[in-house]
């Protein structure tokens, strides 16, 4: 059996793996508990697929002995650390298509075709985010564009909206030459909207995700005129993108898609979805271990092995439905502090924007999805308000639904709030001393409201403004995620939350 074997020394928390995975037709699913390394297998599984993953990795998360082997059949590559940066010590080169010169490439000789989509916040699909709108302020912006193919269109839609004709509208650059003209690294998409044009990186990151996945899928299995090649899909954590239900029906996609190609459709998923675990065969599904940096690797596993710890057993008695990480996190603390779980049970579950939380709440609700006996309650950013106002006015059933909502708007929002409008200093002080010690806070500030792109586009939703943030973090070794997880603490020490403490602890009685 055709198989990838690979060894990992001393990169980020992994301190040794060694581990043998199958390259045979067929889904896969790295599960386990936070902090346990699946993103990091994933990111050098990806050395695979592109070699400009070893640029993810940086001096903080290497050490001078840390290397990668990987092995498929015959050939090998060993990634060794030089200069802080993993190399395999072999390069080739390619012509330039905007000049006569020539580039120096480095190359991997277990090399195949694929795709890797990283984090929902570190992920490819926004290599392109800087210069998006730099093409969008050309007048002759759409003279570049043409209709998307049907497969991209009537998929993208079938996933997330179960509706094929969802998307009539969306489009993408003509050609590869004209997006390298524009210093793309990709081929960005485009969706027009009663005459508006919407960049690919301005949608939901469920859309942005899912479109790079499916235009690799369009190229590399349906347009593919190789027959029986092999190739690997590398995703990591899609139900951080994607409603329960679209992870459902990608999963779908996905098995006819391997059910029905002639080449050799690898899929690996690292995930915490129950949802998409359920659906794969226990002999494709890898639970990781980590015990003090040694990674240890149970297979088969059977997927309700492989959630007993990711999710809280069937026996809940409340199923909480927020938005995102950060209302995860903040709801847990919430609950813990003000003793709002003794004796029962609670499962706080992220589910994407406020409309997916309503209607997952209310076909939970009209199918007794849960059973007897559990209660779900949605609880809503703080800015989706007047959104859900709306909503129930033209659906009354939603004014039944148990809600609430954070006593802050999404993190972005929050932030560009506290820094930008409100120029809170007490708070830039707060963020500034505990997390920012190598570039202030007030320059990060300075820079942005300066900044031509900031002065073209209002950034209403922050986006533009947190991205910085986490640029500059990631200089100073603190990741996203502790950030979230501290900026919880900051949170909930610097705003009032005993009025929504209250209201949770009404609706959990």
């Amino acid at each position: 059996m055709k198989q990838i074997d690979i060894e990992i020394i001393n990169v980020k928390n992994i301190s040794k793996m060694k581990a043998s995975f199958p390259l045979e037709k067929g889904l896969y699913a790295f599960v386990g508990e936070n902090g346990c390394g699946k993103s990091n297998l994933m990111l050098a599984l990806s050395l695979i697929v592109k070699t400009s993953s070893s640029h993810m990795l940086t001096s903080n998360d290497l050490s001078p002995d840390s290397h990668i082997k990987i092995k498929i059949g015959e050939s090998e590559d060993f990634w060794f650390c030089k200069s802080g940066r993993l190399t395999t010590g072999k390069f080739g080169q390619i012509k330039d298509r905007k000049s006569p010169k020539v580039r120096k490439v480095l190359i991997a000789s277990t090399h195949m075709d694929g795709f890797y989509e990283g984090s929902i916040f570190y992920g490819r699909r926004f290599d392109d985010f800087n210069i998006i709108d730099r093409f969008m302020s050309n007048p002759k912006m759409k003279e570049s564009l043409i209709e998307a193919d049907s497969f991209v269109r009537e998929t993208l839609g079938y996933i997330l909206h179960n509706d094929t004709g969802y998307y009539p509208n969306l489009k993408k650059i003509k050609t590869r030459a004209i997006a390298e003209e524009n210093n793309f690294k990709g081929i960005p998409y485009f969706n027009e909207i009663n005459g508006h044009i919407i960049s690919q990186y301005r949608m939901s990151s469920g859309e942005s995700m899912l479109i790079s996945l499916i235009d690799f899928i369009n190229n590399l299995v349906i347009k593919n005129v190789r027959k029986n090649n092999d190739i690997l899909f590398l995703i990591d954590e899609v139900e951080l993108a994607l409603h329960p239900a679209a992870v459902y029906r990608l999963i779908k996609t996905l098995e006819k898609l391997i059910s029905d190609a002639s080449s050799n459709l690898i899929i690996y998923f690292s995930t915490h979805s129950s949802e998409l675990i359920h659906r794969i065969s226990p002999k494709n599904i890898f639970y990781i271990e980590n015990i003090n940096g040694d990674v240890e690797i149970i297979n088969p596993c059977y997927p309700n092995y492989a959630v007993r710890n990711l999710y809280v057993p069937n026996g809940f008695d409340f199923l909480l439905l927020v938005e995102d990480e950060l209302a995860k996190s903040l709801v847990e603390k919430v609950i813990r502090e003000y003793k709002l779980s003794n004796s029962k049970l609670c499962c706080v579950l992220p589910c994407g924007g406020w409309s997916q939380i309503l209607k997952l709440h209310y076909d939970m609700i009209t199918y007794n999805t849960l059973g007897v006996g559990k209660s779900i309650i949605s609880i809503l950013d703080g800015d989706a308000k007047d959104d859900v106002k709306e909503a129930e006015k033209k659906y009354s059933d939603y004014k039944k639904l148990r809600k609430s909502f954070l006593p802050i708007p999404s993190i972005e929002k929050y932030l560009r709030k506290k820094c930008i409008l409100d120029k809170d200093r007490d708070f830039i002080k707060l963020i500034n001393d505990k997390y920012f010690n190598i570039r202030s806070l007030t320059d990060i500030i300075h820079d942005y409201e300066n900044d031509r792109r900031t002065q073209t586009h209002s950034d209403k939703d922050g986006k533009a403004f947190y991205k910085i943030l986490i640029s500059n973090l990631k200089k100073s070794g603190i990741t996203e995620d502790a950030f979230i997880t501290y900026l919880c603490d900051d949170i909930c020490s610097y705003e009032s939350i005993s009025d929504f403490a209250n209201k949770l602890k009404s609706l959990l009685s």
